[in-house]
């Protein structure tokens, strides 16, 4: 069975969702946490991420951040995770920012090619998702290719709690439900 790989909503008050994030993961155990972050002046985020960070590596979770690679590095994250949205630098470019010791993950919608070429950029894992619409068929076909053919871990993700069993199916390493599991994590039980 694949491990989950948590999204957080966009946070904008940390302090308001501190108290959501203890919950959730006193409810289950994720392998990893990406923390999402509107924007926010730097200070801000900085402020944000260092509050955050304590209670989620303090249960051996490793905290990824979206989309912001100098302040994962600076703020002691376990790496940074680049949605398919993300355009400020090249992957390869991202590498050499956080260096080899972080995590970097790519997401990359349902193309076959962004996922080759991030892994040969330096990914860590690569992400298929619905977040650019893709239907959990083909989610799911990606993510059995990816698994039969690359060694390179595999995230999938899921929009809803059936997904998760086609997606552990499929061979998925990780599955990263969407962001309502914070509001029902029961539903999501695998």
């Amino acid at each position: 069975m694949s491990d989950l790989y948590l999204v957080t909503p966009a946070v904008s008050d940390a302090q308001a969702f501190l108290p959501v994030l203890e919950a959730g993961l006193a409810h289950h155990q994720p392998a990893a946490v990406l923390l999402r972050l509107v924007d926010m002046p730097a200070s801000a985020a900085r402020q944000a991420v260092l509050l955050l960070k304590p209670v989620i590596q303090a249960r051996d979770i490793a905290l990824m951040l979206e989309n912001a690679p100098t302040l994962a590095q600076e703020t002691g994250c376990d790496g940074v995770h680049l949605s398919a949205s993300y355009t400020a630098a090249s992957v390869k470019d991202v590498r050499r920012i956080i260096g080899p010791d972080l995590q970097l993950g790519v997401a990359v919608g349902e193309s076959r090619d962004a996922a080759m070429c991030a892994g040969e950029d330096g990914a860590d894992y690569i992400c298929f998702g619905a977040e650019d619409g893709a239907s959990l068929e083909t989610v799911s076909a990606l993510t059995r290719w990816w698994s039969l053919m690359m060694e390179l871990p595999v995230v999938a993700q899921a929009q809803t709690p059936a997904d998760l069993a086609v997606l552990n199916a499929s061979g998925a390493d990780f599955v990263m439900p969407s962001e309502q599991w914070w509001q029902q994590p029961d539903a999501w039980q695998g």
